[in-house]
């Protein structure tokens, strides 16, 4: 494969080629080979991003599959990546660890015209002419990625073995007499879960664009600002640091207004006055290079948290410190629930058993924690090991102006968990980064 590209941008979140391969490949093989698997298949496109590098553009993920890696637990540093043929030129620019690419022909060349073998040069940039791994992908050219798959598969000795799926469906569409075909989700999440150190950078930096867009968020408010109007300054904040929100928008929380203290989640549709001392839940999500950012806090709009809200306030962020110190590899979620509902306890809050003390797995996706053990059990209460990304989640329910919410992204470290945001654990209070917060780096 070619030398990785240089690029030049001062941005913190500019972004530039990955290193060949960030997978946490030991890991994979290690569930592969608890779960009796000979070999995996990933079409989903954060899998195939996950082993490969490879972050197709265009392409919905309810759309057919435009490319596969098929990965043998008996020949792990062989495996090969089929592709639709107008992807070729993308691994010029983003380099991957996998050699063997075999594209497929596509929709973009005529169904009124034979297919040629040589169909696949019109995707090849004539300055790539004669590099030795193009000039193999060129020789496996074919027309169909059902035959690309099942010729990738049987070079791998994989057409009587036990195979996972990412995308069952897929597996089953092609047919395949002598494999058993299996679910091939809970294998790669069990490999997502723990993070290389390319992987947790990502997660820094991502994270560290999400308060840089927050900070930004706050300080724009003025009088009469909606939430949707808030929600915009969000979007706009992200899009000009670098990074990518989702269809409905940034904000996961849209709370009952007034002294309603439900929990409900956004809709993109809210557009209700933000007035001064209103408690803006921010749990914000997006991503910068696939890798998700997640939370936020309280900010108290142009003010500080008043009467009970104090006490709360207070109450929240030891609960976050407590939490931090236990975030260690070992500890389960629901020790460390019943650790953060003590603390709120001991502070006097009024009811604390309506804190909601969540947790999740942060990576490509906002879970990256395997739903069903190797063994066939639900792995709800798990446990988590040195190297996981999780989001510690405290919600003391109220109205408008008393709720109080804190999520701090957390790497899990023997030492406690290690936060990835700067700006402490206390709510965001005033107008802007330098009323009662310190603005990310």
């Amino acid at each position: 494969m070619p030398n990785e590209p240089k690029t030049r941008n001062s941005s913190p979140f500019a972004r530039s080629p990955l290193p060949r391969r960030f997978c946490n490949l030991d890991r994979l093989l290690s569930a592969m080979k608890v779960r009796g698997l000979d070999g995996i298949v990933a079409s989903t496109p954060n899998n195939v991003f996950y082993l490969t590098g490879f972050n197709g553009v265009s392409h919905k993920s309810d759309e057919p599959r435009q490319c596969a890696v098929i990965l043998s637990r008996h020949a792990p540093e062989h495996p090969i990546f089929v592709v639709a043929d107008y992807f070729l030129g993308s691994f010029l620019i983003q380099p991957t660890w996998v050699e063997d690419i075999r594209p497929f022909r596509t929709l973009l060349m005529s169904f009124d015209v034979q297919p040629k073998p040589d169909d696949v040069d019109r995707c090849i940039p004539r300055s790539a002419a004669g590099v030795e791994w193009i000039e193999r992908a060129r020789r496996s050219y074919v027309y169909d990625m059902g035959d690309a798959l099942r010729g990738a598969l049987k070079d791998l000795k994989l057409d009587r073995g036990r195979v996972a799926f990412d995308d069952l469906g897929l597996g089953f569409r092609l047919g395949l007499e002598g494999t058993e075909v299996v679910d091939g989700y809970d294998p790669l999440m069990f490999a997502r879960a723990v993070k290389t150190e390319t992987e947790l950078k990502l997660l820094e930096r991502a994270t560290q664009l999400n308060e840089s867009a927050i900070n930004a968020t706050v300080a724009s408010w003025q009088q009469g600002a909606t939430w949707r109007d808030l929600n915009r300054s969000y979007e706009r904040a992200v899009c000009d640091l670098g990074g990518f929100v989702h269809d409905p928008g940034g904000f996961v929380w849209g709370p009952a207004r007034g002294m309603d203290p439900a929990v409900m989640l956004a809709t993109g549709l809210e557009n209700d006055e933000v007035t001064r001392g209103t408690h803006v839940m921010f749990d914000c999500h997006g991503s910068l290079d696939l890798y998700c950012w997640d939370g936020g806090k309280t900010w108290v709009v142009d003010g500080e948290p008043e009467g009970a809200a104090k006490l709360v306030s207070k109450a929240t962020a030891a609960a976050g410190e407590a939490l931090l110190e236990g975030m260690r590899p070992g500890a389960k979620v629901s020790k460390l629930q019943a650790i953060a509902r003590d603390v709120y306890r001991k502070c006097g809050v009024p009811n604390p058993a309506s804190a909601m003390i969540f947790f999740h797995g942060l990576g490509l996706s906002h879970m990256d924690i395997e739903q069903t053990t190797a063994d066939g059990n639900k792995n709800a209460d798990w446990t988590f090991e040195e190297g996981m990304v999780v989001p510690l989640h405290l919600l003391y329910p109220g109205g408008e102006r008393e709720r109080l919410w804190l999520e701090e992204v957390v790497a899990v470290t023997s030492n406690g968990g290690r936060p990835l945001f700067s700006w402490g654990l206390e709510p965001l209070t005033g107008r802007g980064a330098s009323a009662g917060s310190r603005p990310g780096t």
